[in-house]
């Protein structure tokens, strides 16, 4: 089993916790100190990964090796993140504002299939509407964005 196979509570729940540890260490990671290896073995460890996963899983060689690829993804989106945010504090520009358009599609995607938003929308970049919207028709969150599942949930359980 690999880690996008898990539901999506409980990928939520290891995305929360990897990312914390990864932001403790930011800058062995930003120097190559500190590889996704060594990461996902101290974290395959943790307690609370332990609770969450049954021992099998853990042992199992594909689902290392997938969570391996998925903090690699991690540390990949946070190294992005924060060059761009270098960039934009040189240029002093501000993250990609949601269209007007993708606000309205979101509302009526929203209001049509019964969800509603935990964060105000003006909180929302283009690209988070983007993930918000997928994960809607979908139903799937793209590794890496597990953060979508917090800000929405449904509504009518019928």
């Amino acid at each position: 089993m690999e880690i996008r196979e898990l539901d999506l509570e409980t990928r939520n729940k290891i995305y929360s916790h990897t990312k914390s540890i990864l932001r403790k260490y930011q800058k062995g990671i930003i120097t190559g100190k500190l590889t996704a290896d060594k990461f996902a073995n101290n974290i395959l460890c943790d307690d609370y990964i332990n609770h969450l996963l049954s021992k099998d899983l853990l042992n199992q060689e594909d689902f290392k090796s997938s969570y391996i690829e998925y903090i690699n993804t991690l540390i990949h989106i946070q190294n992005e993140n924060l060059s761009n945010s270098r960039k934009r504090k040189k240029e002093k520009k501000k993250a990609t504002p949601p269209s007007i358009s993708q606000k309205l599609k979101l509302k009526n995607l929203i209001q049509n299939e019964g969800y509603e938003l935990v964060i105000p929308i003006q909180y929302l970049n283009s690209n988070d509407i983007d993930n918000i919207i997928n994960y809607i028709e979908t139903g799937d969150i793209e590794l890496g964005n597990e953060r979508i599942y917090n800000y929405i949930r449904k509504t009518n359980f019928s």
